[in-house]
């Protein structure tokens, strides 16, 4: 064995509406080394509101996902951690699906609150910063929306909002791209009229030096923007006119159309048109422009305030 599998290390398995992710880091003295980083979306949240329960084919690609997650955390000798966020929250059969992620993890399943997913991500996303800038930080998942503000290493304020892309398509079908006809148009002004109404509040946190969008949506539409890879797009400005005119390409594209774009990650092919239109409502709320693209998240927070508490 290598010396990177003998180091201590810390796995982090996230279960989001659409999106189970892994974090695996090595904590060295200066600072976490990124040892893994994987995703796979299992659409947990699937149907949840029509139902108000995890579905049990959900369930079964979510615990694949586990599965293939825990054997490469125990590869590295890491210490797992498994958290969730939105669609657990709101799920009426909880106790039973954290008893089934127990069974797969051998570790008690964190199901976080909306303004603990806030925070966390804020820690995330700023980990790396210095000075005394006013940040605010953007994630946009499949069931929540999440928005703060602070400056480096002190979170000040936050809101997390119930609206997200995987319930947004749920809502208004017509924005998935199954043939690309007027009725998408349509849809997505009404979406993005009651995104502006539900992320009002979030102009409570304006008045920032630099806005930060973190996580899946904001990388893909900046990767597809370039026609590139969202690992490449980390540091890049992405404006609301590219969001604007990648929303229109997602509209006019059949679903099929849309997973052949350049920086399109297929699974959130059928989500993306709602992401961005979500990502735009937050950035008007913000009264901002344009933001910047960062892969630092909620997962890298949530190893980070672990391990703070943990050296105390």
């Amino acid at each position: 064995m290598t010396d990177v599998f003998r180091a201590p290390a810390r796995a982090l398995v996230s279960l989001g509406t659409n999106t189970v992710r892994l974090l695996v880091v090595r904590m060295d003295p200066d600072g976490p080394c990124e040892l893994e980083h994987r995703a796979v979306g299992t659409r947990l949240g699937e149907g949840l509101g029509d139902r108000g329960m995890l579905a049990s084919a959900a369930i079964e690609r979510t615990s694949n996902a586990i599965t293939d997650f825990v054997d490469c955390a125990r590869e590295y000798g890491a210490e797992i951690r498994c958290i969730a966020t939105s669609a657990v929250r709101r799920a009426q059969n909880v106790a039973e699906f954290r008893d089934h992620v127990r069974a797969l993890t051998d570790a008690p399943l964190e199901v976080l609150s909306g303004s603990d997913e806030a925070r966390l991500g804020f820690l995330g996303a700023t980990s790396s910063r210095t000075g005394d800038e006013r940040i605010g930080v953007i994630d946009i998942g499949g069931g929540s929306t999440e928005c703060a503000v602070g400056r480096p290493q002190s979170f000040e304020n936050a809101v997390s909002l119930e609206i997200g892309t995987v319930r947004m398509i749920e809502r208004h079908p017509a924005l998935v791209g199954n043939d690309g006809s007027p009725a998408a148009r349509r849809a997505a002004q009404v979406a993005a009229d009651e995104a502006r109404s539900t992320l009002a509040s979030v102009t409570s946190l304006r008045d920032v030096d630099l806005l930060l969008g973190v996580a899946g949506t904001p990388l893909t539409l900046g990767a597809i923007g370039w026609g590139s890879d969202v690992e490449k797009v980390r540091g890049k400005s992405l404006d609301r006119g590219m969001i604007g005119v990648t929303l229109d390409c997602l509209l006019a594209c059949s679903l099929e159309e849309r997973k052949a774009l350049p920086g399109m990650i297929a699974e959130r092919a059928d989500v993306l048109a709602a992401g961005a239109i979500l990502l735009d409502a937050c950035c008007e709320a913000f009264g901002r422009d344009s933001l910047t693209l960062e892969s630092d998240d909620l997962l890298l927070g949530a190893i980070l305030e672990e391990a703070s508490v943990k050296s105390a």
